[in-house]
């Protein structure tokens, strides 16, 4: 079948907290702080001064700015634990997740967005740090890089969709047959302007323990196919025998899976010498 993945591509890590061990832990540890001595956002306040890195984020990092001005991150969320967050990282997550479509009317996967669950570290907990924070982002490229912004992101999928995940410029390697052999990241840009990618719908796997990167990469390539002739409009089968477009799936984090998100992103990609200036939908003239 020719939805397969183009070659050397492996599916993209989700960014997001490491369910083995609290967000927050980082190779060198800072000195314990007092929790009272730095005011963190509340929640609807936005975060500023640095790249959202999920995996080791820590809360005392956070510089609270208005939305209205240049930041990083929103926080959508604050929640209290009662017991050290490496026990409750898939609760948090749900938690997280569900604000995340409270707040911008509909699943975040679907927009430009990132979600971060930011926790105590263990020295921040030993000084008494409790509360968790919901922090959402606008990335800059489908590898969950934020990027600078002004403005909220509340309602950002609801009415017009302005934050609705649409054309992709591919930034990678030619493999000198005409595709990839390797790609670096996937950059949302106008559907008017030359590109060669578009997002096309969502894959959300099922609530079994994680597959494993070969059986989980089949899996969703095959359903990404399926999404790509749907969004098409044409059969499957039809699909899997064109040579003009390939599919490509981004996710697949095992310790994303391990917290409840089993989601990943299908992009239709078409060769890297045939950029297009409008949508591959069906009926695009029509509307998205």
């Amino acid at each position: 079948m020719r939805w397969r993945l183009v070659a050397a591509l492996v599916l993209l890590s989700l960014a997001g907290c490491d369910g083995a061990e609290p967000a927050g832990n980082a190779t060198t540890s800072a000195p314990a702080a007092s929790p009272s001595a730095v005011a963190l956002p509340a929640a609807g306040m936005c975060h500023k001064g640095q790249s959202l890195d999920a995996y080791d984020y820590r809360p005392l990092t956070l510089n609270t700015t208005d939305c209205a001005a240049e930041h990083q991150a929103e926080i959508i969320r604050v929640g209290r634990l009662t017991t050290p967050p490496e026990n409750k990282t898939r609760e948090v997550f749900t938690d997280c997740d569900s604000a995340a479509r409270d707040y911008v009317g509909g699943d975040w996967h679907e927009g430009r967005l990132g979600l971060a669950v930011v926790v105590p570290s263990t020295e921040e907990w030993n000084a008494g740090a409790r509360e968790y924070r919901c922090a959402l982002f606008e990335f800059a490229a489908d590898d969950f890089t934020s990027k600078a912004r002004t403005g909220s992101l509340r309602d950002g999928l609801r009415g017009a969709r302005p934050l609705a995940l649409t054309c992709v410029d591919v930034l990678g390697i030619p493999d000198g047959q005409g595709w990839y052999q390797d790609i670096q990241r996937l950059v949302p840009i106008d559907c008017a302007q030359p590109h060669n990618g578009e997002y096309v719908g969502l894959y959300v796997g099922a609530d079994v323990p994680y597959p494993g990167i070969d059986k989980l990469r089949r899996e969703v390539t095959q359903a990404c196919g399926t999404k790509a002739a749907q969004f098409l409009g044409e059969s499957p089968s039809n699909f899997a025998n064109r040579t003009d477009l390939r599919v490509v799936p981004t996710g697949g984090n095992p310790q994303r899976w391990g917290l409840g998100d089993r989601t990943a992103r299908c992009y239709v990609l078409t060769r890297p010498d045939n950029r297009v200036t409008k949508s591959l939908k069906a009926n695009a003239g029509t509307g998205r």
